[in-house]
């Protein structure tokens, strides 16, 4: 029986990496007859069905692979594509964070979630989605060499920029060509030859020139690392503070570095109390929160709804945010979610806070 397991499987991803899918299906098929716990079988089966344009039995294989292997990412991508091509948009979205809560790199779920976030065309974004733009697709004797591939191209890497940095000035160059916001931001500096601060009354925040100068590098570093939101407090309040207007002018290029930053990995998650506190130093920050869904409005373009954030019984909530989505969603009033979208201002007369959203995930409760 192991023979015969071996043989058929082995056999069916040789016929997977040559294009011939049928065969390949037939194959597999019948490996799963000797080992039913073999998630690996399942997952190039996925594979073969998409190539074959049989969204149903991709569907199929994927969830009984997730059944033996509950944790393996390419499963869950798999199955998200699934749902991504039957318009469960939500259900899309929610396993591909759970796939970044697993790896975190993955480049080709972020991406998916940055098109989608910038598309205002949620229906030609599913039309246009192609297996290989959210699967690896590889066959086995590729993903088992790659690791040590990374690991050997990252180790001569380190090795070369190592050597290149000392020895030559190279370096530089290479910056320059394939990393040139890195140059254009270290390029940036506070004009040397004025003051940098000025006397103030109208000003909510008050600073010294060294405490600009130490804003204006740490702020340059949260860029560096990725730490946006808390470049976009600390930008916020130079630029209602008592600095110079030149001061000013070079801080607020800074801005220009900031991109929408990965909802899983958030430098930095402000309360609802927090921003109340300065909402003029907070706006444009990066908010995921959860909460329930209140007062909905929807069609077919947008969501707009109060979110009631930490809703935690009938008598208690941190605080209302109104939240406008762009995108066609199946929700309804008094339903759990989480948002991640940003800050932009609040109603005086509700206290009410203004979140553009930028994506909705349906919790299970």
């Amino acid at each position: 029986m192991r023979k015969k397991k071996g043989y058929n499987k082995k056999q069916g991803l040789k016929y997977y990496r040559k294009g011939q899918f049928l065969k390949a299906i037939s194959h597999l098929e019948k490996a799963l007859k000797a080992g039913r716990d073999d998630y690996e079988i399942f997952l190039f089966l996925g594979y073969a069905s998409l190539f074959t344009d049989d969204i149903e039995g991709a569907r199929g294989y994927f969830r009984r692979g997730l059944s033996a292997r509950e944790d393996n990412v390419e499963l869950l991508k798999g199955l998200a594509y699934v749902y991504l091509k039957d318009e469960r948009i939500e259900d899309a979205i929610s396993l591909w964070g759970e796939v970044l809560e697993r790896n975190p790199r993955d480049r080709r779920v972020k991406r998916a979630l940055q098109v989608l976030r910038e598309s205002g065309d949620v229906q030609g974004f599913i039309d246009r989605a192609q297996p290989k733009h959210f699967l690896s697709l590889k066959p086995p004797a590729y993903i088992k060499i790659r690791p040590y591939l990374i690991g050997l191209s990252i180790t001569l890497g380190v090795l070369i920029v190592g050597i290149v940095f000392y020895t030559t000035p190279l370096y530089r160059m290479a910056l320059e060509k394939f990393y040139p916001q890195i140059v254009q931001l270290d390029s940036v500096k506070l004009p040397s030859d004025t003051s940098i601060s000025e006397e103030a009354e109208d000003v909510l925040y008050s600073f010294t020139a060294k405490e600009i100068e130490a804003s204006f590098t740490r702020i340059k570093k949260y860029i560096y690392k990725n730490r946006l939101n808390m470049a976009i407090v600390s930008l916020n309040r130079i630029m209602l503070s008592n600095a110079s207007p030149l001061a000013k002018e070079k801080f607020e290029i800074l801005y220009k570095f900031i991109e929408t930053p990965d909802p899983l990995s958030l430098d930095y998650n402000p309360r609802l109390y927090e921003i109340m506190k300065e909402p003029a130093a907070f706006s444009g920050v990066y908010v995921r929160w959860t909460g329930k869904i209140a007062s909905l409005k929807k069609d077919k373009q947008a969501a707009e709804f109060d979110l009631l954030v930490n809703y935690e019984d009938e008598d208690t909530i941190e605080g209302i945010a109104h939240v406008v989505i762009p995108g066609n969603y199946h929700i309804e009033n008094r339903q759990n979610v989480e948002v991640f979208g940003s800050y932009h201002g609040y109603d005086k007369e509700t206290g009410k806070l203004m979140i553009q959203g930028i994506l909705l995930r349906i919790l299970r409760m």
